[in-house]
Parts: structure tokens; C-alpha cells; sequence
């Protein structure tokens, strides 16, 4: 199963958290809970960091706002989102 399979089947089944960091975060750009799981659902992952284990998912929130996660799979087998964040356009 590729990456992001995996954590698409891990927040399917409820498997996953987000850090202090990650809550804050969301609540700064107006996301929810369900928005930050949509966005994993329906996203791919754009880059990676192998050393870290990490990757950053870019999908769009349920009000189709672009959405960008940071995340990583746990030695536990749950996904830790990091952080949370509108993927606004570069200038």
C-alpha cells in the first residue's frame, strides 16, 4: 500500500491525533477536526522527509479551501499531524 493509503486507512478507521501544535493551528485558519480529516482523505502527498518520517498532504477542506497537513505515521501505528495550515498560493 503507498504512503498515503496508509494514512488515508489509519484516519479512516479513527487512527490519529493532532499535536497541541497542530489544534492551534487549525483553529488559527478556521479549520475543524473534519476538515483536517477530509483534506487527508481526499489529498496527495506533495513532499516528503524521509529522515523524519514526515510528509505534507495538500487536499482542500470541506468548504474547498486548500489545505495543507503535515503528518507522520507513529511507531504506535497512529498518524500524528503535526501541523495544519490553508495552502495559499506562493507570490
Amino acid at each position: 500500500m503507498s504512503k498515503i493509503g496508509q494514512i488515508q486507512a489509519l484516519v479512516r478507521n479513527g487512527l490519529y491525533y493532532l499535536t497541541e501544535h497542530a489544534d492551534n493551528e487549525a483553529i488559527d485558519e478556521d479549520f475543524d477536526i473534519y476538515d483536517v480529516e477530509y483534506g487527508i482523505l481526499n489529498g496527495k502527498i506533495r513532499r516528503s522527509w524521509p529522515k523524519e518520517s514526515k510528509c505534507e498532504i495538500v487536499g482542500v477542506s470541506l468548504d474547498n479551501r486548500p489545505i495543507g497537513i503535515v503528518c507522520r505515521i507513529t511507531r504506535a501505528g497512529k498518524v500524528r499531524i503535526i501541523t495544519v495550515y490553508e495552502d495559499k498560493p506562493k507570490r
